[in-house]
């Protein structure tokens, strides 16, 4: 079953400028004159190429930011990144409002503990089954109380 990330209004703008400055800003830089285009240097290009691939990048992970989950497997995609979880090393789950880093779009994420002193956030749109499912797969996993009413 795949989960999208929620996805929090003020990253979407964040995320788009900073994808629309990376991709346009060095295309409209440039002069375009047939003369010009051969003055371009070695750096210029290298910079051109790395904005491009950091804009692209932020877009990837706009639109390819969800979790699977199947059969014993949490799946987490962040854009080119993906991880893989056995639900049954989930040891437990807590709501969290970090702003810190995490293959998450939005600031109402779910706090994953597993392994040995691993921990995740994500942010699945449909927190309730997202937790239902994982507690359907592990009942053994500890929820916080803010996860008590997911649990009927």
């Amino acid at each position: 079953m795949f989960f999208p990330s929620k996805k929090d209004w003020w990253m979407g703008i964040i995320i788009w400028f900073c994808s629309a400055v990376s991709i346009f800003l060095p295309i409209f830089s440039l002069d375009f004159g047939a003369d010009r285009l051969a003055d371009i240097g070695v750096a210029t290009l290298i910079s051109i190429i790395l904005l491009f691939l950091v804009g692209t990048l932020l877009i990837w992970i706009w639109f390819k930011t969800g979790y699977w989950i199947k059969e014993s497997i949490l799946k987490v995609e962040f854009g080119p990144i993906k991880k893989e979880i056995n639900i049954n090393e989930i040891t437990s789950i807590r709501a969290a409002r970090n702003p810190f880093t995490a293959p998450a779009l939005s600031l109402d994420k779910i706090e994953i503990n597993y392994a040995r002193f691993q921990t995740i956030a994500v942010s699945p749109k449909n927190k309730k089954e997202f937790v239902r499912q994982l507690l359907m797969k592990n009942r053994h996993i500890k929820a916080d109380n803010h996860f008590d009413d997911f649990m009927e």
